[in-house]
């Protein structure tokens, strides 16, 4: 929640966001996060600093030749990074034609003039899920994280982009 809240604080450019639920934690202490005064309770409130990422790489369902871009899953996430981000970079299960969006508009999660570049690139979120496409992979993220000679190797050798252009 508090690295959602430094996003959201620099997608409304303002310097910080509230948050709740980090008292008794060593986290403000370990970031340096100052406390103000809510001044409707009078309580103190922990404040997060905005984050603005210098470029923002999110992988969603579907894209058009404009960039306007669709994701089914939860844009918990993405949905704040791609607003405070000074770039915003797509790669996208499919392209779709503009009119297949725009007989749902409310379902664009980026519009195209936000984006910068696009790359199609089906099955790009594996080894974690593509709602309703796929879910994580669970055995590829154990091998990843294996801590040992050629594992990151033997991922990347993994990635369907590579099995798909070896068949």
């Amino acid at each position: 929640m508090t690295l959602v809240a430094g996003l959201r604080a620099a997608s409304c450019g303002i310097p910080f966001q509230p948050v709740a639920g980090v008292f008794g934690s060593d986290l403000p202490k370990v970031n340096d996060w100052k406390t103000v005064t809510d001044p409707y309770t009078g309580k103190e409130v922990y404040v997060i600093p905005a984050i603005q990422p210098d470029v923002a790489v999110i992988h969603v369902n579907e894209v058009d030749e404009f960039g306007n871009a669709r994701v089914y899953g939860t844009p918990f996430w993405d949905h704040p990074v791609t607003r405070a981000a000074k770039r915003v970079l797509i790669t996208a299960e499919r392209l779709v034609p503009t009119d297949v969006l725009r007989l749902q508009p409310e379902l664009t999660l980026v519009p195209g003039f936000m984006v910068e570049a696009v790359a199609i690139v089906p099955n790009g979120a594996w080894p974690g899920s593509m709602h309703p496409l796929y879910e994580i992979d669970y055995p590829a993220v154990g091998r990843y994280m294996q801590d040992e000679p050629g594992a990151l190797a033997a991922h990347l050798a993994a990635a369907p982009e590579i099995v798909a252009s070896q068949t």
